[in-house]
């Protein structure tokens, strides 16, 4: 008899270890899905932000090649009229964004983002007001000889060269729409965006500022660069507007209204 108790008492040992070993190996396995699964959710985060840093970052794909044969005046980008400003210029104060070198010089800018160096926003100051009244004229492009734009930023041999580009890639888009062949069709339409994607730059636009950036755009008639890529200029996409908005001229209309 007392064998049995023992037996019994001994089972019940064994069950007891039985089911901790279970609970044990339970807790094991859910500290280990846990750490999986903080593990993934890490990834996930870590990825996205791999991915939130890729898309602020220009590509080839990017490229804007003039859409017109038309060369306004050049003013040399290395020389003094052209403000070279990075993200770090920009001060925000409240809802206020401010670029110190700009204060006493309101009026409306020419804003050119380079392949040479995307991180530097080229500034050409063309009006000294925002309503298109006042014209700058600089010695090297005097108003007489014609008007100065964003293709400014190019002197004669470059923009001849960019033209090229462009007319070599509307000559392969035109082969492309005369030919039934789609794997012919594919790769001259292939060829046309290989070739645009050798443009020298990436953004064109307009900043209308006055103590403040009132508004920008990304209006221009020479280059029509996407709004798309407002994210990656550099300057505050809560104060950007598509061209042609309707909001533009409520903005300037509201800074003087107070």
């Amino acid at each position: 008899m007392p064998s049995k108790k023992l037996s019994s008492k001994s089972m019940s040992r064994q069950g007891s270890r039985k089911s901790m070993s279970r609970q044990g190996s339970r807790k094991t396995m859910s500290r280990q899905g846990s750490r999986k699964s903080m593990s993934r959710q890490g990834s996930r985060k870590s990825m996205s932000r791999q991915g939130s840093r890729k898309s602020n970052e220009w590509n080839s794909k990017n490229s804007v090649c003039p859409k017109t044969p038309s060369h306004q005046l050049t003013v040399n980008r290395d020389g003094s009229n052209w403000f070279k400003l990075t993200k770090n210029d920009i001060n925000k104060k409240k809802n206020k964004y401010e670029i110190k070198r700009l204060n006493k010089l309101p009026g409306i800018y020419i804003i050119i983002v380079l392949k040479e160096n995307p991180d530097i926003m080229y500034l050409l100051r063309e009006f000294s007001d925002l309503f298109y009244r006042n014209s700058l004229d600089y010695p090297e492009a005097p108003v007489d000889d014609g008007m100065i734009g964003h293709s400014s930023i190019y002197n004669d041999k470059e923009f001849q060269m960019e033209w090229m580009k462009e007319m070599t890639a509307r000559d392969f888009e035109l082969q492309a729409s005369k030919t039934s062949d789609k794997v012919k069709k594919k790769m001259l339409n292939n060829k046309a965006k290989r070739t645009r994607e050798q443009c020298l730059l990436y953004f064109a636009g307009q900043m209308y500022y006055d103590k403040q950036i009132v508004v920008w755009t990304n209006h221009s008639g020479h280059f029509q660069p996407s709004e798309n890529v407002k994210h990656k200029v550099g300057l505050p996409v809560d104060k950007f507007e598509p061209m042609g908005s309707p909001n533009i001229h409520k903005l300037i209309e509201m800074r003087y209204s107070k």
